[in-house]
Order: structure tokens, then C-alpha cells, then sequence
């Protein structure tokens, strides 16, 4: 990190506005989809259809699909199943369409690790099983219900997801959710340990300290991050305080990000759209941050030649 263009006077300026307290966070929200791979487009498919119905809702939504962001570059760093783990961690609604043997065997995995994203899950089943009484409905099914978790039943066959009325109303309710600052759940808590770096709040404050520092490189950001807050090093772990079971590393956080548009990553270096993103690393003081960012312009057209 050039220390000409990021000093130490800027870093210990921007200290002294680093939030300490929880805050209530509306943006950006993720929804994780789970289904079955079919042949036909996505957009056709049962996750397709819902996530059009989700976006129709509200702008402010991201869709996560695993098969999308998952890279076989990943493969000897991470399993998948510990990468979706970590794409439910940072979700804030699980759906789940049990629709294949592979989805069933999903179902079986939320149901019996931990309680941890219960309550922010929604299992679709195909309604011609509603009365069934298959290990899947008493086994699975009826424990996530017990912990929280809802569940739905529609037409998974491709004649009219949309026709129940209950997805539909849940949708609405959870698109209204999303944006409400009463809702505890978008209460996020700012890292004050590296030893246990929550990751949510971790991709809110990097994604403010981006839009400050911008255009970065993605090593200087972290670098920068680690200098704000006083770590030397850090560890990811889930909301509940549990650690991954394998390391969750700062370059999927990037790969997600970017993938939705919140940030821009071109040969290493970020940028991001800063009218899209709420304060939160830092107390809003936008004098001081304004006056922090144009410094830190000058420094680089000084030191770089370019900005």
C-alpha cells in the first residue's frame, strides 16, 4: 500500500469516525436459490420465474445462484458444500425448491446441521405431495417448520408457479421486510475482533470504505480495512460465532460483489457506484469523508498521474 497516497493521517482521521454500534441496514439484500438444473433457460425454470417475481418487488434484491459463482478454480481451496454455506450465510432468505434428488438431499443438509438459517428459509414443495406422508414431509420438512422455517406449497411442474396465492403474499411480505428499519434482522452488529469477523457486516463496511478509497486496488482495500479497524489478520465466522468449515476467503466476497454490480473489479482494481451504497464502517459525517476523498484524488493524480 502506498503509503504517500493512503497515509497514516488519513487512516487515523477516518478512525476517529469508525462506527461502534449496531445499525440498521437496508442494502443490498441477497436471496439464495435453490433447485433443480434443468435443460431449458434459467429464466424458465422454477427459480427463474420466482426471481422475476422478487425483482418486480423491489430493486434493491440480488439473486444468488450457486452454479453461477461457483468456479472450478475454487476446487482445491473449498468443497461446494462449504461454499454454499457460506452464500447462506451472507443470504437473507433461503429458497429452497425440493424438486430433485439432489435438492431433497439440500432439504436434509439445512434440516440437520444447525438451526442457524431456519428462520430465514422458505421450502417450496410441489403440491400434489402436500398429504404425502413420505420421510421427506415427517422427517426434514416437519423439523424446519418446528424451527421456524416456512413452508409452501405450489405448482413446481412448470404449469404456474405464480398461481399460489400464499408465495405470492410471502414475496410481498418479504420484499416489505427487506426494507424496514424495524425489522431486527437488519440490525448488523460493526467487527471490533479479528478473530471472529462477521461476514455480512464485514461486505457492508468493505463496500464503504470502497467508496471512499476508490478506485483501489482490491489488495490496498484490504490492506486499508485491516489498518482502519487495527488487525493484523482476521477470520471469517458465521452470525451465530461458529467457524467455516473450511476458509472462507476475501476473493469470493469480491467474485459475489462484483457479479452483482456493487462493485466494478478490472485488473484488480475496484470501483463502485457510491450513490448505491449506505454508510456503515463509518459514522455518516459526509464533510469529513468528502474532504478525506479529495485529498486522497489529489495524492493520487500526484503520485500516480492519473486518477
Amino acid at each position: 500500500m502506498d503509503k504517500r497516497i493512503y497515509t497514516s493521517e488519513m487512516i487515523d482521521t477516518l478512525k476517529k469516525h469508525l462506527n461502534t454500534i449496531d445499525k440498521y441496514i437496508t442494502y443490498p439484500k441477497f436471496v439464495f436459490m435453490c433447485g433443480k438444473k434443468r435443460d431449458e433457460k434459467y429464466i424458465e425454470s422454477n427459480r427463474g420465474v420466482l426471481e422475476k417475481f422478487f425483482k418486480s418487488k423491489s430493486n434493491d434484491i440480488h439473486v444468488v445462484v450457486s452454479e453461477y459463482l461457483w468456479s472450478d478454480e475454487f476446487s482445491n481451496d473449498i468443497d461446494l458444500l462449504t461454499f454454499e454455506d457460506f452464500l447462506a450465510e451472507i443470504s437473507d432468505l433461503i429458497v429452497l425448491f425440493v424438486e430433485s434428488f439432489g435438492t431433497s438431499c439440500e432439504l436434509g443438509a439445512f434440516a440437520y446441521t444447525d438451526d442457524l438459517f431456519d428462520k430465514k428459509m422458505l421450502v417450496v414443495i410441489d403440491e400434489k405431495y402436500k398429504n404425502d406422508n413420505s420421510f421427506i414431509s415427517k422427517g426434514p420438512v416437519t423439523k424446519l417448520e418446528k424451527d421456524g422455517c416456512s413452508v409452501i406449497y405450489a405448482k413446481l411442474d412448470g404449469s404456474g408457479l405464480l398461481a399460489s396465492n400464499e408465495l405470492r403474499s410471502f414475496v410481498c411480505e418479504k420484499t416489505k421486510s427487506f426494507s424496514s428499519k424495524r425489522e431486527l434482522y437488519n440490525k448488523i452488529e460493526p467487527n471490533s475482533d479479528e478473530k471472529r469477523v462477521n461476514i455480512k457486516s464485514f461486505i457492508m463496511e468493505i463496500l464503504d470504505l470502497a467508496t471512499v478509497l476508490q478506485p483501489i486496488s482490491k489488495y490496498d482495500l484490504l490492506d486499508f480495512y485491516k489498518s482502519v479497524k487495527g488487525f493484523s489478520s482476521f477470520s471469517f465466522v458465521k452470525s451465530n460465532g461458529t467457524r467455516f468449515h473450511k476458509e472462507i476467503k476475501y476473493d469470493y466476497i469480491l467474485r459475489l460483489l462484483d457479479s452483482f454490480g456493487l462493485i466494478w473489479i478490472d485488473d484488480d482494481t475496484i470501483t463502485c457506484d457510491d450513490m448505491k451504497i449506505q454508510s456503515f464502517l463509518f459514522l455518516d459525517k459526509k464533510e469529513t469523508r468528502n474532504r478525506e476523498r479529495n485529498r486522497l484524488l489529489c495524492r493520487q493524480y500526484r503520485y500516480k498521474g492519473q486518477i
